[in-house]
């Protein structure tokens, strides 16, 4: 559950993306940013270093997204500077990535796998639970090495669990229904 800041911020950006017309294109370009700034958690470090000014902080957002994000979406990461709001920042693009979501009928899930999958099989799994699912989805892949093999996926309250670990499971309360 996304926490108050979160909500506000990603409600706000959404708002303020609806309004310009932008809304599709700033939900990807969220999504980039989200992934860059999960895929580096040092620059959050960076961003959330009480040492470094603000001013250097915003040149740094500028040196790095300038001309390759929307400047609204450049500016709102300089006002999370100016309210000291960037440990959230990943929360609130995933809040707004969700509101963007809803509004073009998407829903949202998530592909456990024991290691990275490529795009393109993402989007494979995606247009297979698609069908199934009778909805456009968005699926987001999430590596957990517990797994052993295989993929879960998850989108709202279904489970569909084909991983090598829920095999094992299985085949083990199996094994020991039979041995009683």
């Amino acid at each position: 559950m996304a926490s108050q800041v979160a909500e506000r911020y990603g409600e706000a950006l959404f708002e303020l993306a609806k309004e310009s017309g932008e809304l599709v294109r700033w939900g990807q370009q969220a999504r980039c940013l989200a992934a860059v700034v999960e895929e580096n958690p040092q620059l959050l470090d960076f961003f959330n270093a009480v040492k470094i000014s603000e001013e250097e902080k915003k040149q740094m957002v500028n040196t790095l997204f300038a001309g390759q994000v929307d400047s609204m979406l450049v500016h709102f990461l300089d006002l999370l500077i100016d309210k000291k709001r960037t440990k959230h920042t990943v929360e609130i693009l995933r809040q707004f990535i969700s509101l963007e979501n809803a509004e073009r009928g998407v829903a949202e899930g998530v592909v456990y796998s024991a290691r990275k999958l490529a795009k393109e099989d993402v989007e494979r799994i995606e247009q297979a639970m698609a069908k199934r699912q009778g909805q456009n989805l968005e699926l987001t892949n999430r590596v957990d090495p517990r797994l052993i093999s295989g993929i879960k996926v998850v989108i709202g309250n279904e489970v569909i669990d084909g991983s090598m670990k829920s095999k094992i499971e299985s085949l083990k309360s199996e094994l020991l229904k039979e041995s009683r």
